[in-house]
């Protein structure tokens, strides 16, 4: 099968939503573009908030591992891509980050209108109290009883119903990711969207890839199931890190773009538990809306609320046997935190390829990640027990679960230390896994020039989390939302030299 297209997109995620609704203008003077998407089409109405149900959201079921086993990443498989499974947590890039990236043309007073126009646009607010659940009051609580700085995370929602099943697909549609709000608005201006349809690689203005019957409960798709070669004057990679980079290398880039798959970051993350006396409601309010930044510049890590379901949260405590059952039996006491730490981009930390052409994530924690974790653990023990919790569980410790007033303050980091650490048993996880294809000056330091063009291919760009140079410290979407939008600007600033 052939197609013939002006552009093609490849991912619906917070990348491909971003630039094709940035190409709607086209589409209406009657440019023919295409979204594909390696995933299927699901609605709200397909989304039952049961965990086992919901893993096919996901790559392999949430679960996709790094190649030494030591960090399981969980990246969305649908159309909406992982804005379909995330929080709606909303950070803009902090300053300080992007002039680290020092990226020509990229700055600042370039994203910071963008940031503006999107937030508006996917409604970002800051929760108020009604959105605040016991989890969120009681770290707030501890923070500010150790004098520890709290920020209210902003949020993208409108109409949020409050159920907490956030990370499986929302029930109400009220998280205004790109199901909700960019593919809509692409699909009435005539842009197709073509789900379980996976890219295998790219030449020439050319994309090919191969198209999957629809699962049951999914929408269908447009196309049938077969081999496709799509003719385009543009292409546009948006299946996030690390499938763009994989893609790429699929392509032959590897051996003119040295860099390409290199500088692989994950923001490995750690979700820590602490026991409160009495019932605590996570199930209600909003999962996440505060957060300490105190350590981020001196440790390099944030601690933000969160909420779990029982079944990942018996693989996040990382336990086993007769102490995880007994544990698991006091989860509505449950007071949860995240930790995500700000990993230093590697080049020795990349995406590669099996013998099959499926990306492996080689990627090796750092003594400084291992060291950054371990403090967090220790200061998050702090918030629990401020906070008035019994218990903390903590991964690192030298007793997973300890009381409070077991320890004494003073130990805690000789207690909570990186000796525990044994990376295969730590229950890390991550959901932002950034680089591969990172922005720069040129071919010998990146992929892409600082408008996601891939070095010498007038045809190809990257609109994904894939062009950071290095980690964004902060979570990713409304970055990646931004920068896909300056390339589909570009695209729609070019269109006549090359639509003609």
């Amino acid at each position: 099968m052939t197609r013939e297209y002006d552009v093609v997109v490849v991912g619906s995620g917070a990348g491909g939503g971003a630039v094709a609704d940035r190409l709607i203008p086209l589409a209406k003077k009657g440019a023919k573009i295409a979204v594909l998407e390696a995933g299927p089409h699901f609605t709200k109405e397909d989304f039952t908030q049961r965990e086992l149900e919901m893993m096919g959201l996901f790559w392999y079921g949430g679960a996709w591992p790094l190649k030494n086993g030591s960090i399981t990443l969980a990246a969305g498989k649908a159309v909406g891509g992982s804005t379909v499974v995330y929080t709606g947590v909303t950070f803009r890039v902090p300053d300080e980050v992007l002039e680290d990236w020092a990226v020509p043309e990229l700055d600042s007073s370039d994203l910071a209108p963008r940031f503006d126009r999107i937030e508006k646009d996917i409604n970002v607010i800051t929760p108020g109290e009604d959105m605040v659940n016991d989890n969120n009051r009681l770290f707030k609580e501890g923070c500010e009883k150790l004098g520890w700085p709290v920020e209210t995370i902003r949020l993208n929602l409108k109409g949020c119903d409050q159920n907490g099943y956030c990370n499986l697909g929302c029930a109400a549609g009220g998280k205004r990711g790109t199901l909700e709000v960019q593919i809509p608005r692409a699909i009435e201006a005539g842009i197709d969207i073509i789900p379980n349809c996976e890219v295998e690689r790219v030449a020439g203005g050319k994309v090919y890839a191969r198209v999957t019957e629809a699962p049951d409960g999914s929408r269908p798709g447009p196309w049938p199931a077969g081999g496709v070669e799509i003719g385009a004057r543009r292409v546009v990679l948006a299946a996030g890190s690390p499938g763009t980079p994989a893609i790429l290398l699929r392509s032959g880039f590897g051996s003119s773009l040295k860099t390409l798959g290199q500088y692989f970051t994950v923001h490995p993350a750690l979700t820590v538990y602490g026991v409160y006396p009495g019932p605590i409601k996570n199930y209600r309010g909003f999962p996440k809306t505060y957060y300490t930044p105190k350590f981020s510049d001196s440790h390099g890590h944030y601690i933000e609320t969160a909420f779990y379901y029982p079944f990942v949260s018996t693989k996040h405590l990382g336990l086993w046997g007769m102490e995880l059952k007994n544990t698991m039996k006091q989860y509505d006491r449950f007071m949860t935190m995240i930790i995500l730490n700000h990993d230093e981009a590697l080049p020795t930390n990349r995406i590669e390829l099996d013998k099959k052409g499926r990306p492996v994530l080689n990627y090796k924690i750092s003594e400084a990640t291992v060291e950054s974790l371990c403090h967090a653990q220790a200061q998050a023990a702090r918030i629990f027990f401020a906070a008035g919790c019994e218990k903390a569980i903590m991964p690192c410790a030298d007793r997973k679960v300890f009381k409070k007033g077991e320890v004494a303050d003073e130990d805690l980091e000789k207690f909570i230390d990186k000796r525990n650490f044994i990376p295969i048993k730590m229950p890390l996880s991550s959901a932002h896994p950034q680089g591969g294809a990172r922005m720069g000056r040129d071919e010998r330091d990146s992929v892409t020039d600082g408008w996601g063009k891939v070095h010498g291919q007038d045809w190809l760009y990257v609109a994904d989390a894939s062009l950071f140079p290095k980690s964004s410290h902060v979570n990713p979407y409304l970055t990646i939302m931004a920068l896909a939008d300056r390339v589909g600007q570009r695209l729609v600033e070019t269109s006549d030299e090359w639509s003609a």
